[in-house]
C-alpha cells in the first residue's frame, strides 16, 4: 500500500483518445533521454533504472521496479548514417531525380500529377545537363543511373547500403569495347567523392554510396518532393541512437552458491556496446546500427531467415514479436487473483466455490463504510491493527494511512479480506467458450492448497479433477461486481450459448444413479426412504406396496423417489423415451436415459424454462439424493463386466457369431472394392482363407496412391456399416447387472466400441498415415512368414494398411495383431495438428471480437461503426437442404439489450467445436472434421496458380438399383476424364514407305501407331471411335491449343525465343490396316493405325514435320472425354453425423474433377456443366459445386457463396458432433463477407477488410501478425489509431466500447423546463371518487365522472355494453364540461382525428389506442345513440357511401352491422358545448374545406 501511495502521487491522470505512430528524430530522443552514453560500460548505467549493481536508480531514486519504470539514454554519432528503415524510400527518391542537376525526372509516374508539374516547373533545369540530355545529342555517351539496395557492399561486408550502377547496355557502336573505355571520364563526377571511401573497391560500372554521398545527392532536392516518399525527411539519416532502460535488456539472476545477484545481459546490450566501440567509419557504424535494430524484441535474428518455415503458411518472420506483444502489451498483471488446483466436492452448492482460508485472508476487496457494515469492518480493521499496526483506506480518491479506527468516516473505502458471499470470477484455461468464465460465490473452507467446486460445474468448464487448475479474479469495483452477479453468475447462464441447450445436468455417478433408480422393478424400503427423505425437498409419499409379503414392510418405487424431487405442479413429456410426468409424478418411462442428459427437450432444460434459477436447487438436491442412493447399494466394475456373457457356453456362442459376422463383412468389402476398381478382380479369385497363399494377395497389383486411399475409405465405410450388427450382440448376451452396460446406457461413461474391443473383437484397424509395406489378409504369423519366405514384392509406393483383428483384449492378441494395432494409433496425427484449434480461435477472435449489437438492433463493428448484419437472431427453418431457413425462413428478432458482444460469443462457439475435434482422427482414410472445418473457414481467394477442382455428387435416384452409385460414378468418370491418344498407344514408328494416292500427294514418311487392345477396351473405346476422334480433333479449338503447346516446346528445344515462328498442320489421312511391323509377341493384342501426311516440296523437311509436329500432335489429341478436365477421381464422402443412420450408408461416392492447364479458370464451372449434359440425370446439381468458394462467388454471386459457406459450416460442425445455434453461423458468414467478398482468416484478409471500411488500426493488425513490420509501416505513414476495438481498449486502459461500456447518445430536444399546468379541481375530485366509491358531496353522476376523464383515458364506450337510454351529453351541464375541457383540447382532438383518418389504408382497422380516441370523440356526436346501436366492436377507415373518394370512419357494431360517422360532427358537437362562440366559425370553415 505504501508503494501504491507513492505511485498515485507520481503518475498524472488523463483520458486516452488514441495513439499516433511516428519515427523518432534526434530532437525526440534528446527530449526523452536523461543521459548521454559515451562509453560501453555506461550502457548498463544505474541512471537507466533497474536492475543495476547499486540497487537504486540514480535518476529518480526508486528502489525497485515497481517505483521505477526505467529511463532512456542516448548515443550520439560522430557522423550521420542512413536510417535502415528508410533505405528503400531513399532509393526510390534517387531513382526519381537526375543525379546531375537534382531535378525531378520528366518520365516519373506518381499519383499526384499536379504536384509533379509544379515541382518540375520550380526545379532549375540545366539546359546543358549531360544526364538529362537525350542520348545522341552529345558526342559522349552518358547512360542513366540506377540506384539499388544492397545487402552487401563492394567489400563483401553485410550491410544495408545504397549502390548505383549503369542502367543501359552498350550501344552497337561500342560493341567491341569495355564499359570502362566507353564511359566518359567525368561520368561519376555527379557523385561527390568521400575521402573515407576506399578506392580499391571502385568499379567502372558500379559504385557503393556512403551516407555522406547520399546526403549530397538529396540536400538540394525540393522538400515537398521528399515528403511524397518520407513523411519526416529528417528521419532519413540517423545522428543518434536511443538506449532503452535496463529493465528491458538486463535480467537479475539469483545463484544458490552466491548470496548476491548476478546481472545477465541480452543480445541488445551487447550490440549497443559494439555500437559505441565501433570505429567512426560510416559504413561500419551503419552495420552496427542495423544489428542493434535486428535484435530488438520485435525483430529477432530468426526473422531474417526467410527459409525457416514454421508451418505451411506461417513463417517465423510473420510471428516475430508476437510473444513480446502478448506478454507485455496484452498480458495484464494483478494482485487480486489466484491460481490453484481444483477438486470436486458434491456438498458445495452449484453456485459456490470453496476457497482456502489462507488464500482468502491474502486477497483484499474494497468496501464502502456505511452504517450497515460499520461494526463488521471495524472488527476487521482492529484485527489488522494488531497484526500490522496500521491500515489503509481510500478517502476522496486518495489512499490514506491510518493508525486508529476512530479516524474512520462514513464513505471511506476499507480494504478487507475475502469472505463468504463475495463474488469471484473463475476460468479454466484455455477459455474457448463463453461459459468457461463463471462467477461463483465464495465459501471459505478450512482446507489448504486447493479450491473446490461442485462436480456438476465441470461440464461448462470442460474440465475434470485430474490436476486441472482454476484461475480466479477478485473484482474490485462495485460496477464490476454487479456485472459479475448479473451477467456471468452461474444462475444467469443456465442455457448453453453455443447450442441453446441446458448447460448443467446430472453427470457421472448421479446420472448413472438417476437412470437406474427410474427403472422398473426398483424398490426402496422404509430405512432407505427415511435416509433419502432428509435430502429431498418434498414430503414422503404413500408407499406403492403397503406391506410386502416377505419383508412385511412398505416399499416405495424408484420413480416415487424421483417424484419427491420434482415441483408438484410440474408437467413434462418426452415421447422418444416414453416419459410422462404429470403434476410432479413420474407416470411412465421406457428405461432410456436421453431425457436425463444435456440435450434439447431434456427434463432439466424444461425445468430451466419454467423455473429459471430455481432449477439449480432441484439439480443440487437430485445430485445429493442420487449419489446417496447409489452409495447405499454399491456400484463397481469388474472383469466379469468385460466378459459380457453370463457363462462360458454363452460366450462361445457369442464369439462364433462375431467370427461369422466378420466373414460376411469381408465379402461385402470385396464387392465394394471391385465396384470401385474392376482391377481388384483378384479378390474373387483368391479368398482370404486360401491355404496356398496363407491369405496373402499374391496377384494384387499396387494401386496408385489416390486409388489406394479410395479403396481404403470404401473398406472402412463398408466395415462400419455392417459392424453395427456385431455391436448389438452385447445387448443380446450381456446380463442385466452389467455395470459397464449400465453406465453406457445412462450416458455417464463408456463407449460401446471400447466395450466391443475389450470383450468381443478389435475390429477394423487402419493406420492414419501411409506405410511402405502390406499386411496379409489373415493376421497370423504363418501368413507373415509366408510373405517373407516367398519374397513377395511390396508396393513401390506407400499405401495405407488396414486389417480386421478378430481377437479382443480379453482373449489376447497374437504378435501380428498386436503389431497392426500399434501402427494404427493416432498419436502422431494428433500432435501434428494440436495447435490448429488455437490458431482458428485466434483468427476468429480477431475477425469477430469487435462485433456487437447496437441499440437499434443491428450488428455492427466497433471499428468505424460498420454495419455487419441488419438484425441479430436465428431463422425458423432448419434442414440439410435449407439450413437456417435460407429460402423462406422468417427471422426471430433479437429482443435483448444493446451492446452484447455477439461476435465473441459466435467465435467462441466455433472455436470450442474445433477444440473438441482434436479427439477425432486425422488420417487419409477418414476425412478429418477439424481439417474440414479449417478448409471451410479459409474461404478467401486462393492463389491464381492453384488448380481448380469441382465436386460432383450423384443423384439419389441411383439408389434404386443395386450398386447404382458405383455404376453411375464410373459412367460419369469415363464420360468426363480426358484420354489422350498416347494413353492407348504402346509403340510409335515413322517408316519410310512411298505411297500412291489419287486424292493427295502422300509423303513417303508414314506414321504407325500400335494401339493396345486391352487398354482400349478398358477405356470403353473401339477402332472406329479412335479414328473418328483423331479426324474430328485435328481441326477446331483443340487443334489450336495443341499447336500452341507444340510451338512452345519447339521454341525451348531449338532456342527460338523472340523469333516469329508459324506452324501449320498438314492434311492427314488416318486409317486402320494390318501392319507387318507388329512384334509377333504382341500379335493379337495390338492393332495399327496408319497416318499418311500430305507431301511437301522439300523432302528433307518432311521427316522433321512428321517427327516434331504430326506425332506430338496426334499423341496429345483427346480421343475421349474433354480437354478441359485433367482427371476425375472417385472419392468417398462421409455424411454429416446428423444424416447418419445404421440402417443406411454412412457415406457416399462422389467425383472430384480437376481442371487442366488448357482450361480458362473463369470458364471451368460452365465448361463442366456443358460437358455433363449427356449424363445430367446422373448428377445431383443442387449439391454439386466448385470446391473454392471464391469460384462460386465469381460464378453465381456473393449470395450463392454466402449460402454455400453457411451450409458447409453447418455440415462441418455436424461432423464434429457439435450443435451450434444458427445465429452464430449467420454472424460468422456475415463477418467474413459484409464487405462484398469473402475474406480469408489471415493478416491480409483483416487488412483488406479494414481498408475497405476505411479504418486505420495498426495496433490490432500488429497484435495479429508481424508486429515489427506493422509498427514500422505505421510510423512511416504517421498513422493514427483511435483505439476503437476491444483489444485496443483493454491493452491501453480504455473503457471497452461494447457491453456495459457501449456507446449511446442522449438526445436533448433543447426545450427548457416548463412547469405543469394547474390541476383542475373537478378532475382531482373525480380521481378521488374512483378510490373512495361514490362521491356524495359533489353529487356527480357516473356519466359525469366518465366525461371528466382526460382525452388519453379510455372511454366508457370501450365496454361491450351499449349506452343506456337517456344517458346522453345533454344531461351533463355545459359548465361541468367547460371546467374539464378547454378550446385547445378540442382543437388538438380535431388534429389527432384528421391524422388518424389519413394514416390507415382503406378497410384497415384502427389500433386499440386510436380506437379509444375515436370512442371518446363519438360521445359528442349529435346522433350518438343511433351510431352506437348495439355497441361498438371495431372501427375502420372506409369510403363514404354517398360521397365517393371521401374518407370517413366506419363503426363495426357487435351485431356485425356497419355505420359510418363524421369526426367533424363530433368536434362540432364538442365545441357547441365547450366553446359555442367559435362553433359557427368552425362549421363554416369545415364545410368550405
Amino acid at each position: 500500500m505504501d508503494d501504491d501511495v507513492f505511485i498515485e502521487q507520481q503518475v498524472p491522470s488523463g483520458f486516452l483518445k488514441g495513439i499516433q505512430f511516428n519515427v523518432l528524430t534526434e530532437e525526440d530522443i534528446e527530449k526523452c533521454s536523461v543521459t548521454a552514453i559515451d562509453a560501453a560500460n555506461e550502457v548498463t548505467d544505474p541512471r537507466l533504472g533497474f536492475p543495476n549493481p547499486l540497487s537504486q536508480c540514480s535518476t529518480c531514486g526508486g528502489k525497485n521496479l515497481k517505483n521505477c519504470d526505467g529511463h532512456i539514454g542516448i548515443i550520439k554519432f560522430a557522423v550521420n548514417v542512413l536510417n535502415p528503415f528508410f533505405i528503400s524510400e531513399t532509393v526510390q527518391i534517387l531513382n526519381s531525380i537526375c543525379p546531375g542537376c537534382r531535378s525531378v525526372r520528366h518520365d516519373l509516374k506518381i499519383k499526384d500529377t499536379d504536384t509533379l508539374k509544379s515541382l518540375t516547373m520550380d526545379s532549375h533545369q540545366y539546359k546543358d545537363c549531360k544526364y538529362c540530355a537525350k542520348q545522341g545529342s552529345s558526342k559522349e555517351w552518358y547512360p542513366t543511373m540506377k540506384f539499388k539496395v544492397a545487402s552487401k557492399d563492394l567489400s563483401k561486408k553485410n550491410t544495408s547500403s545504397v549502390i548505383v550502377e549503369v542502367n543501359e547496355k552498350l550501344p552497337k557502336k561500342f560493341a567491341n569495347k569495355n564499359l570502362g573505355e566507353v564511359l566518359p571520364t567525368d561520368y561519376w563526377d555527379c557523385i561527390q567523392k568521400d575521402p573515407e571511401q576506399e578506392e580499391s573497391f571502385l568499379k567502372p560500372n558500379r559504385r557503393s554510396l556512403s551516407p555522406f554521398q547520399v546526403y549530397c545527392l538529396l540536400k538540394s532536392v525540393d522538400l515537398r518532393f521528399l515528403k511524397k516518399f518520407v513523411l519526416r525527411p529528417e528521419a532519413i539519416f540517423l545522428s543518434c541512437f536511443p538506449v532503452t532502460p535496463n529493465c528491458h535488456r538486463i535480467m537479475e539472476l539469483t545463484h544458490l552458491s552466491s548470496n548476491g545477484h548476478q546481472l545477465a545481459f541480452d543480445e541488445r546490450t551487447k550490440a549497443m556496446k559494439k555500437l559505441i566501440d565501433s570505429k567512426r567509419h560510416a559504413n561500419e557504424l551503419s552495420l552496427h546500427v542495423r544489428n542493434c535494430l535486428s535484435v530488438s524484441k520485435l525483430h529477432t535474428d530468426k526473422s531474417l531467415k526467410k527459409d525457416t518455415v514454421l508451418g505451411k503458411n506461417d513463417s517465423v518472420s510473420s510471428m516475430c514479436g508476437l510473444k513480446w506483444i502478448k506478454e507485455i502489451m496484452l498480458g495484464k498483471r494483478t494482485d487480486y487473483a489466484f491460481r490453484m488446483t481444483v477438486i470436486g466436492d458434491p456438498k458445495i452448492s452449484l453456485c459456490e466455490i470453496g476457497v482456502p482460508r489462507m488464500v482468502a485472508e491474502n486477497l483484499q476487496i474494497p468496501e464502502y463504510l456505511n452504517v450497515h457494515n460499520w461494526e463488521k469492518l471495524i472488527n476487521h480493521l482492529k484485527f489488522h491493527l494488531i497484526e500490522k499496526g496500521r491500515f489503509f483506506i481510500r478517502r476522496k480518491g486518495k489512499l490514506v494511512q491510518l493508525c486508529d479506527t476512530s479516524e474512520l468516516k462514513l464513505g471511506d473505502i476499507v480494504y478487507r479480506h475475502l469472505d463468504d458471499g463475495d463474488i469471484v470470477l473463475i476460468n479454466r484455461p484455455p477459455s474457448v467458450h463463453q461459459h468457461s468464465l463463471m462467477a461463483l460465490s465464495v465459501k471459505v473452507l478450512p482446507i489448504n492448497s486447493v479450491v473446490s467446486i461442485n462436480p456438476l460445474c465441470c461440464s461448462p468448464l470442460s474440465g475434470d479433477f485430474d490436476g486441472d487448475c482454476l484461475h480466479g479474479f477478485i473484482a474490485q469495483a462495485i460496477d464490476c461486481r454487479v456485472e459479475l452477479r448479473e451477467l456471468v453468475a452461474l444462475s444467469k447462464q443456465l442455457v448453453n450459448g453455443q447450442n441453446g441447450q441446458n448447460l448443467l445436468s446430472l453427470s457421472h455417478d448421479s446420472l448413472s444413479a438417476a437412470h437406474l433408480v427410474t427403472q422398473n422393478g426398483v424398490f426402496l424400503d422404509m430405512f432407505q426412504m427415511q435416509q433419502l427423505k432428509m435430502l429431498c425437498p418434498h414430503q414422503l409419499q404413500i408407499p406403492v406396496i403397503l406391506k410386502a409379503p416377505l419383508l412385511e414392510a412398505p416399499l416405495w418405487t424408484g420413480k416415487q423417489l424421483f417424484d419427491m424431487l420434482l415441483p408438484q405442479s410440474f408437467d413434462y413429456v418426452f415421447p422418444s423415451s416414453g416419459v410422462k410426468i404429470s403434476n410432479g409424478e413420474l407416470l411412465c418411462s421406457f428405461g432410456e436415459s436421453s431425457w436425463l442428459r444435456s440435450r434439447a427437450g431434456s427434463i432439466f432444460s424444461v425445468l430451466v424454462d419454467h423455473y429459471q434459477n430455481r432449477a439449480i436447487d432441484f439439480l443440487f438436491a437430485a445430485q445429493d439424493v442420487f449419489c446417496e442412493w447409489i452409495s447405499m447399494g454399491g456400484f463397481s466394475v469388474s472383469l466379469s463386466d468385460i466378459y459380457i456373457a453370463s457363462d462360458s457356453h454363452s460366450r462361445k456362442n457369442m464369439l462364433d457369431e462375431v467370427r461369422c459376422g466378420l466373414q460376411e463383412i469381408k465379402k461385402k468389402i470385396y464387392i465394394k472394392q471391385l465396384m470401385v476398381d474392376p482391377e481388384m478382380v483378384h479378390l474373387l479369385r483368391y479368398d482370404g482363407e486360401n491355404t496356398k497363399t496363407n491369405g496373402y494377395r499374391v496377384d494384387q497389383e499396387c494401386p496408385s496412391n489416390q486409388e489406394s486411399v479410395v479403396l481404403c475409405q470404401v473398406s472402412v465405410s463398408s466395415f462400419r456399416e455392417a459392424f453395427h450388427d456385431i455391436q448389438s450382440l452385447i445387448h443380446q448376451y450381456a446380463s442385466n447387472d452389467n455395470s459397464l452396460l449400465a453406465m453406457l446406457k445412462a450416458g455417464s461413461k463408456g463407449n460401446l466400441l471400447k466395450i466391443v474391443q475389450q470383450g468381443l473383437c478389435l475390429g477394423l484397424q487402419h493406420a492414419s498415415v501411409p506405410l511402405s509395406f502390406q499386411i496379409p489378409c489373415k493376421l497370423s504369423c504363418a501368413s507373415w512368414n509366408y510373405q517373407k519366405s516367398h519374397d513377395i514384392p511390396a508396393c513401390s509406393i506407400s499405401n495405407i494398411p488396414y486389417a480386421v483383428v478378430e481377437n479382443s483384449f480379453l482373449d489376447g492378441l497374437n504378435p501380428l495383431e498386436c503389431f497392426v494395432h500399434s501402427v494404427s494409433t493416432r498419436d502422431n496425427s494428433f500432435g501434428e495438428n494440436a495447435d490448429l484449434p488455437g490458431t482458428l480461435t485466434r483468427k476468429l477472435m480477431f475477425y469477430m471480437r469487435d462485433l456487437y449489437i447496437a441499440y437499434d438492433g443491428t450488428v455492427r463493428t466497433a471499428y468505424g461503426n460498420q454495419l455487419v448484419q441488419f438484425s441479430y437472431g436465428c431463422f425458423k427453418g432448419d434442414s440439410v437442404q435449407d439450413p437456417c431457413g435460407l429460402f423462406g425462413g422468417s427471422p426471430n428478432a433479437y429482443d435483448g439489450v444493446g451492446g452484447q458482444p455477439v461476435g465473441s460469443l459466435s467465435a467462441c462457439s466455433i472455436s470450442e467445436a474445433a477444440y473438441s475435434a482434436l479427439d477425432q482422427p486425422i488420417s487419409k482414410l477418414e476425412i478429418s472434421p477439424l481439417l474440414n472445418l479449417k478448409k471451410v473457414l479459409e474461404c478467401g481467394q486462393k492463389n491464381a496458380s492453384a488448380d481448380q477442382t469441382a465436386s460432383l455428387f450423384l443423384s439419389k435416384k441411383l439408389g434404386r438399383w443395386i450398386c447404382g452409385f458405383e455404376y453411375g460414378a464410373t459412367e460419369v468418370k469415363n464420360h468426363l476424364e480426358r484420354v489422350f491418344f498416347s494413353d492407348v498407344v504402346s509403340t510409335v514408328m515413322v517408316i519410310f514407305s512411298p505411297q500412291r494416292h489419287s486424292q493427295m500427294s502422300a509423303s513417303p514418311w508414314v506414321c504407325h501407331f500400335h494401339v493396345c487392345k486391352e487398354m482400349m477396351e478398358r477405356r470403353g473405346l473401339n477402332i472406329q471411335s479412335i479414328i473418328d476422334a483423331l479426324q474430328r480433333n485435328s481441326t477446331g479449338e483443340q487443334a489450336k491449343i495443341n499447336l500452341r503447346n507444340i510451338l512452345n516446346e519447339l521454341r525451348k528445344k531449338y532456342k527460338l525465343s523472340g523469333k516469329q515462328v508459324k506452324i501449320k498442320l498438314p492434311n492427314l489421312m488416318i486409317l486402320s490396316r494390318d501392319c507387318t511391323f507388329i512384334d509377333q509377341r504382341e500379335n493379337g493384342r495390338t492393332f495399327c493405325i496408319v497416318v499418311i501426311v500430305e507431301i511437301t516440296k522439300d523432302s528433307s523437311k518432311q521427316l522433321d514435320t512428321v517427327r516434331d509436329l504430326v506425332v506430338p500432335f496426334l499423341s496429345r489429341t483427346v480421343i475421349k472425354g474433354f480437354l478441359e478436365f485433367k482427371s476425375v477421381d472417385i472419392l468417398w464422402n462421409d455424411l454429416p453425423q446428423s444424416s447418419k443412420s445404421h440402417m443406411f450408408s454412412s457415406g457416399e461416392l462422389y467425383l472430384k474433377v480437376f481442371m487442366s492447364e488448357d482450361c480458362e479458370r473463369t470458364k471451368f464451372w460452365s465448361s463442366l456443366q456443358n460437358a455433363c449434359l449427356p449424363v445430367m440425370d446422373l448428377i445431383d446439381w443442387e449439391r454439386s459445386y466448385p470446391d473454392n468458394i471464391y469460384n462460386i462467388v465469381c460464378a453465381y454471386g456473393i449470395d450463392a457463396g454466402w449460402k454455400y459457406f453457411l451450409r458447409s459450416l453447418k455440415f462441418a460442425l455436424s461432423d464434429i458432433g457439435k450443435t451450434v445455434l444458427l445465429e452464430h453461423l449467420l454472424l460468422v458468414a456475415n463477418s467474413l463477407s459484409f464487405t462484398g467478398e469473402f475474406l480469408g482468416l489471415s493478416a491480409k484478409g483483416i487488412k483488406r477488410q479494414m481498408d475497405q471500411a476505411s479504418v486505420s488500426s495498426p495496433f490490432m493488425q500488429a497484435c495479429f501478425s508481424n508486429p515489427g513490420a506493422c509498427f514500422i509501416k505505421a510510423a512511416k505513414e504517421g498513422a493514427v489509431d483511435d483505439l476503437q476495438g476491444i483489444l485496443d481498449s483493454v491493452s491501453w486502459g480504455k473503457k471497452v466500447p461494447i457491453g456495459t461500456g457501449g456507446h449511446f447518445d442522449i438526445l436533448y430536444s433543447g426545450k427548457g423546463f416548463t412547469p405543469a399546468k394547474p390541476t383542475n379541481i373537478y378532475s382531482a375530485l373525480c380521481h378521488e371518487s374512483k378510490s373512495h366509491g361514490e362521491n356524495v358531496e359533489t353529487g356527480l353522476t357516473d356519466a359525469c365522472r366518465k366525461v371528466c376523464c382526460k382525452w388519453e383515458k379510455q372511454s366508457f364506450y370501450a365496454s361491450k355494453d351499449p349506452l343506456p337510454k337517456g344517458d346522453s351529453s345533454e344531461n351533463l351541464p355545459s359548465s361541468v364540461l367547460r371546467s374539464i375541457y378547454s378550446r385547445e383540447d378540442v382543437l388538438k382532438l380535431n388534429s389527432s382525428l384528421k391524422h388518424i383518418l389519413h394514416k390507415y389504408p382503406i378497410n384497415d382497422y384502427l389500433s386499440e389506442v386510436d380506437k379509444s380516441i375515436l370512442l371518446r370523440a363519438l360521445y359528442f356526436h349529435p346522433k350518438r345513440n343511433q351510431k352506437m346501436g348495439t355497441g361498438p366492436k371495431d372501427i375502420k377507415v372506409g369510403y363514404h357511401s354517398e360521397h365517393q373518394q371521401s374518407r370517413c370512419f366506419m363503426l363495426v357494431r357487435t351485431d356485425g352491422t356497419i355505420e359510418d360517422f363524421s369526426y367533424r360532427k363530433c368536434i362540432l358537437g364538442a365545441l357547441e358545448k365547450i366553446c359555442p362562440q367559435i362553433a359557427s366559425r368552425f362549421q363554416l370553415k369545415g364545410w368550405q374545406s
